[in-house]
């Protein structure tokens, strides 16, 4: 077999383990956990009333705040945001919108916890 032979033989299964590799990076880093740029509003005291999700989206983007969603979630509303930059601003802009009695704290969604309690609600159905 001729030296070039020799040389060619082994340039496809790197260029394979390469495109294999890039693609493995290449998908942890899109797994990685993002900061949160999410917040919590939930009235501190039992008895108070969440306000308007319409009303808490219209305050923030006149102030130039853009929302990805408000959704109500347990006894809250969660206000997901575009950038952890524009949660800190969003949270001082609620502070000045809402009256005094409300909670206003980062959200993470709670993906791990959620995996978790499905095994263990799954593993009820068993016997």
């Amino acid at each position: 077999m001729s030296q070039r032979l020799k040389s060619r033989s082994f340039i496809w299964p790197g260029m394979l383990m390469l495109v294999a590799i890039v693609a493995m990076f290449g998908l942890a880093l899109w797994h990685l956990p993002v900061p949160a740029s999410a917040l919590q509003i939930r009235p501190a005291r039992t008895g108070t009333s969440l306000p308007d999700g319409f009303y808490v989206y219209q305050s923030l983007s006149q102030r130039g705040i853009h929302i990805k969603s408000i959704t109500p979630l347990n006894d809250g509303l969660v206000v997901q945001l575009n950038s952890s930059s524009e949660r800190k601003l969003a949270e001082e802009a609620l502070q000045d919108i809402l009256p005094p009695g409300f909670m206003i704290q980062y959200f993470e969604q709670p993906t791990a916890k959620a995996w978790i309690h499905k095994l263990d609600r799954d593993r009820l159905k068993f016997g």
